[in-house]
């Protein structure tokens, strides 16, 4: 059944190197402006005077407990910083950093990232951090902080609800002269993208997710109207929800091999005298649970289970059910591989009895194939004219065993589906089966000169050795084809030592599903031969 191993070869590249995981935008973001004048459009603040500064951002350094305000509710817990107004240093408090542990899950890490806010006037710049030295209001689900700027005036209120993973920010400029204030404000933020904390930045535009792979030394990348962009980890997700923000761009960077820097531009505004703006959004801090980021609109997206999202979804939802009657998503895993094999089992069978009846006419064809090319091994143009030649007369076509792997390129989609589902599943993490601790992560029973010792990958690349030994080689194939299968288990098992243990156990239980599969296989074509 060698199809199968180049099947799910292919499926496995697909996976590991062309997956595209990420983010979405929500609803209920405002702006509210109050006394901008009517001429604004006519008044800009030109966005070339605007540059990313170089501040010293190569190591973070922690921030003055005398900067940090603490919030808390029932879902989540950080920290509201002076220098710059951002929020730092955020925990969940319902997800733990490793199982049977009480050490909550950190994002937002202030070590591996840094944010500000920027103002841009006419006769007003403040390029750096600005510090609020004004906290208005403290309490468990309102925190007020401001800062006066001449005549002006900067605050910022953070609004905290009980039970959410959404804060709301509002933004608000008071001019309190006489005379119109002229200002473009920008947000930026600093990520180690690379960092423990942070695997991947993304943005919504309204239309699809994108990530940003940019390269150090690359020209900066500007993106408009977007509706949010964020960190994102493999099962966590922070996100700046910005879709009614008015007029905004996105301006993005590598400063560095993991340093990121984004720049969201707001819109020039035009303040009249004594008057007030002020901008609403919402900062998402939880994880990529659907359920959870379906409350936010489309942000939803950001729960990405890959190209075929469309079947990996139901198959998702299907393992949650089956989890909820016999409460071990191990179980539950055995049972949706057994199902999927089923399902397709008469493709399968077709498949290998195709692959069978071309083993068994190439077979018959060995010798002469073999005096072929014995007697025109220093002339391979005419060897293969011959071999064709040889074929046509034996009423055979080579290619014709194609068509046995059509039933199994059927199937690709669904073992990526569901390669995915395994992979990404928030359900699955910290989740345990016989002696596999978590099945979202790889095993560690213990160490060999400090390589790890695991023991499902070891049965992976077991039963796939002896589904190999099952299926005869074709006699057709040349010697180095005949090379890569035979080391096809071995490969295997190194590429999945280090991945989920919930994907390995699929992969297992599809092997062992393969080996009874052959074994019926062989049988039935020995009945059909003596037939």
């Amino acid at each position: 059944m060698k199809i199968n191993y180049i099947i799910f070869l292919l499926g496995s590249f697909l996976i590991i190197f062309g997956s595209n995981f990420f983010l979405s935008k929500t609803e209920g973001d405002n702006i509210k402006q109050n006394n901008l004048s009517e001429e604004s459009s006519e008044f800009s603040v030109s966005e070339d005077t605007y540059e990313i500064s170089d501040n010293k951002i190569e190591q973070f350094e922690p921030q003055k407990k005398s900067d940090l305000i603490n919030f808390s509710n029932n879902l989540i817990e950080g920290e509201i910083s002076l220098i710059g107004g951002s929020i730092n240093n955020t925990k969940l408090k319902k997800y733990f950093a490793k199982p049977n542990s009480k050490q909550m899950i950190k994002i937002l890490n202030d070590r591996e990232y840094f944010s500000q806010l920027i103002i841009k006037a006419k006769d007003l710049n403040i390029d750096t951090n600005i510090k609020f030295d004004k906290i208005l209001k403290r309490d468990s689900n309102e925190i007020l902080i401001g800062k006066n700027l001449g005549n002006k005036e900067i605050l910022i209120r953070y609004l905290i609800p009980e039970d959410s993973y959404s804060i709301t920010r509002e933004i608000i400029i008071k001019n309190n002269s006489s005379e119109n204030f002229i200002f473009r404000f920008f947000e930026e933020s600093i990520g180690e993208v690379l960092a423990q904390e942070y695997y991947d930045f993304g943005y919504y535009n309204g239309d699809e997710v994108e990530n940003i792979d940019s390269t150090p030394g690359e020209p900066k990348k500007e993106i408009d109207d977007i509706s949010w962009f964020g960190f994102s980890k493999k099962y966590f997700l922070v996100a700046n929800l910005i879709e009614s923000a008015g007029e905004k761009t996105l301006k993005y960077e590598k400063k560095s091999t993991n340093l990121l820097r984004t720049v969201v531009s707001h819109k020039t505004i035009n303040l009249l005298g004594n008057g007030q703006y002020s901008m609403v959004s919402d900062i998402f801090i939880g994880p990529k649970d659907f359920k959870i980021l379906s409350q936010f609109g489309s942000l939803e997206k950001a729960h990405d289970l890959g190209w075929f999202d469309w079947l990996a979804s139901p198959l998702e939802k299907l393992l949650n059910f089956s989890n909820q009657y016999i409460k071990n998503y191990g179980i539950a895993i055995i049972l949706i591989t057994i199902l999927i094999r089923i399902l397709f089992l008469p493709l399968t069978v077709k498949s290998m009895m195709s692959m069978k009846k071309m083993q068994s006419k190439m077979a018959l064809l060995k010798p002469k194939l073999d005096e072929i090319k014995e007697k025109f091994k220093d002339d391979k143009s005419t060897q293969n004219s011959e071999i064709m030649k040889l074929y046509s007369k034996e009423g055979m076509n080579p290619l014709s065993s194609l068509s046995g792997c059509l039933p199994m390129l059927i199937q690709l989609p669904v073992f990526v589906a569901l390669y995915n589902v395994l992979l990404y599943s928030l359900d699955l993490r910290h989740t345990s089966f016989l002696w596999i601790s978590d099945l979202s992560s790889p095993e560690n029973l213990f160490d060999i000169f400090g390589i790890p010792f695991r023991a499902l990958p070891l049965i992976m690349g077991i039963s796939w050795y002896i589904t190999q030994k099952m299926t005869p080689p074709n006699p057709g194939a040349d010697e180095f084809q005949t090379k890569i299968f035979q080391y096809m288990p071995i490969l295997f098992t190194v590429m999945f030592w280090g991945l989920p243990s919930g994907l390995i156990l699929y992969w297992t239980i599809s092997n062992i599903i393969s080996i009874f599969q052959q074994i019926y296989i062989n049988q039935k074509f020995k009945k059909m031969q003596g037939a």
